[in-house]
């Protein structure tokens, strides 16, 4: 029975083991590691510190990046199999449900694992540039690898319960944030309403809170990892993070298995949802027009960008939403120590950023998971031309957005209640940011089917972490000549543009060999 359960698992792990991208992401990770511990040897002459200081930001990167792994790589471990119906097959192969789980997650779980197995080795050189000791990279991995199971039977069971892909990535941002972040929250939450003197944290509520935190405290990977790199800090290699982590994972794995067997006997084929227009009396019912000349405009704007219910539904929020912040100025000062204004603009940056992110991973999404992308190219156009077709059609979603911050903008100058962010120095790392992470979607969605902004964001880490410092060098050069902020932000500038140029050939590659397979 062991070996029946055990065999779609060997079979994974073989197969895994004679796929060439497996060992490749095994040697860029080593690589990467050797060249951030390369920057590091050179920053060693001014650095106190040198090997603790780059280990800590290689745990806190290893940490963002199974974070991300859990929404992009786990999540999707079931649900790409219902989306493509093939469950059904696999219990005709009499393969029990367990046996599933277990080739579909387990797999993921080890092929994650070696990667730090073959980092281990590598990271050992960082005990020549001092501060640091083999029991402390030995203990940071062992948490590390503690809680990837944690996130990985965690994301399988976002992946059980959900449908489609989309819904158990979005499932897994939430619970993440709840394991990472709840119980500091809830004690802000709580501090913020018993220092306006709306609570009392005395009594039993002031004790839950403590205890709470007390727990997170032993038990957050962030804190094991902050014990373990402290001058004299007391940790174990096998603490109670790490117990809480791998008994959380299994108990987390028997849930996903216990509602798997529910699940597994009525599969269901998921088929992508598309818009049916029969009559012209129907036709006018979702404000559906006839194609424009630029036809791709017109499918990217209706079928990714939401159509005119959408826009209108921007138009008219919008003005409401700054009126509010308006209206209600004092109260948010109070809390945030921002003005309404500024309060407004700030939340209308983040919408304009997710809708950004969100149309560049829907961009080629349909077109690579239906297979139609080739067909696509057989028209008379170039990849270019398809390309901003379809970047027309998501700008003109982007519009209302774009305008209402301008419009905040021009309530800032007007009221002087807060600073311009249009014309800082921080505007243009956040623009650069958003545009090499947008163009790293486009192109991680022709790679992957699934999980494309993960996977960019994650991409985009390793890559801060190695030419930040030689971009952040060359601003601190100009700025000591006091040129003003537009030639500090030149270098981030002229790199922004390098590196989106870059994607955009190898967008152009990957879809021409897409069509040509």
């Amino acid at each position: 029975m062991i070996r029946g359960t055990l065999t779609l698992l060997n079979r994974s792990v073989r197969g895994d083991a004679l796929k060439s991208h497996a060992h490749w992401s095994r040697l860029l990770s080593v690589l990467i590691l050797l060249i951030l511990l390369f920057i590091a040897h050179f920053r060693s002459t001014y650095a106190i510190t040198p090997g603790l200081d780059f280990f800590r930001s290689m745990a806190h990167l290893g940490i963002a990046l199974i974070c991300l792994a859990g929404v992009g790589h786990f999540a999707n471990s079931v649900t790409e199999e219902k989306e493509e119906g093939t469950l059904g097959l696999l219990l005709l192969a009499n393969i029990s449900p367990l046996a599933i789980l277990l080739g579909k997650s387990t797999n993921r779980v080890l092929s994650a694992i070696l990667i730090f197995a073959a980092q281990f080795p590598f990271a050992l050189l960082s005990i020549t540039l001092g501060g640091i000791t083999i029991t402390q990279i030995f203990a940071t991995y062992i948490s590390l690898a503690a809680f990837l199971f944690l996130i990985a039977n965690l994301a399988l069971l976002s992946s059980v319960v959900s449908r489609r892909s989309s819904e158990a990535g979005a499932l897994m941002v939430l619970l993440t944030l709840v394991v990472m972040g709840m119980v500091p929250a809830l004690d802000h939450f709580f501090s913020q309403l018993a220092t306006f003197g709306y609570l009392s944290l005395s009594g039993s509520l002031g004790a839950t809170l403590e205890s709470l935190n007390a727990f997170h405290e032993k038990t957050s990977v962030i804190q094991q990892v902050s014990r373990i790199f402290e001058p004299n800090g007391t940790y174990a290699v096998f603490g109670l993070q790490v117990l809480y982590s791998l008994v959380a994972g299994v108990f987390f794995f028997l849930l996903a298995w216990l509602r798997f067997r529910q699940v597994v006997w009525t599969p269901e084929s998921v088929e992508p949802q598309r818009v049916a227009i029969s009559t012209r009396r129907r036709r006018w019912f979702p404000l559906m027009s006839r194609p424009w000349k630029v036809a791709l405009a017109w499918k990217d704007f209706y079928f990714i960008s939401g159509g005119p219910l959408l826009v209108i539904a921007k138009v008219i929020f919008y003005p409401l939403w700054i009126s509010l912040c308006i209206y209600y100025s004092s109260k948010i000062h109070r809390v945030t120590m921002v003005s309404g204004e500024a309060f407004a603009r700030d939340s209308l940056l983040v919408v304009l950023a997710i809708e950004v992110l969100l149309f560049a991973s829907l961009f080629f999404n349909t077109e690579r998971k239906l297979g139609t992308l080739p067909t696509l190219l057989m028209l008379p156009q170039s990849v270019g031309q398809l390309s901003y077709s379809k970047l027309l059609g998501c700008s003109i979603a982007v519009l209302p957005t774009i305008i209402a911050l301008l419009g905040t903008e021009y309530l800032l100058k007007i009221s002087g209640t807060g600073f311009l962010v249009v014309y800082t120095l921080k505007m243009v790392i956040g623009i650069s940011i958003i545009l090499v992470l947008s163009h790293l979607t486009v192109l991680c969605s022709l790679i992957s089917k699934w999980g494309a902004l993960p996977l960019a964001i994650g991409v985009m880490l390793i890559l801060g972490m190695i030419l930040a410092p030689f971009v952040a060098g060359a601003m601190t050069l100009i700025s000591a000549a006091d040129q003003g902020d537009l030639a500090e932000a030149s270098p981030l500038i002229y790199a922004t543009v390098i590196v989106c140029a870059a994607i955009q050939f190898e967008i152009a590659r990957r879809i021409q060999l897409i069509a040509g397979s």
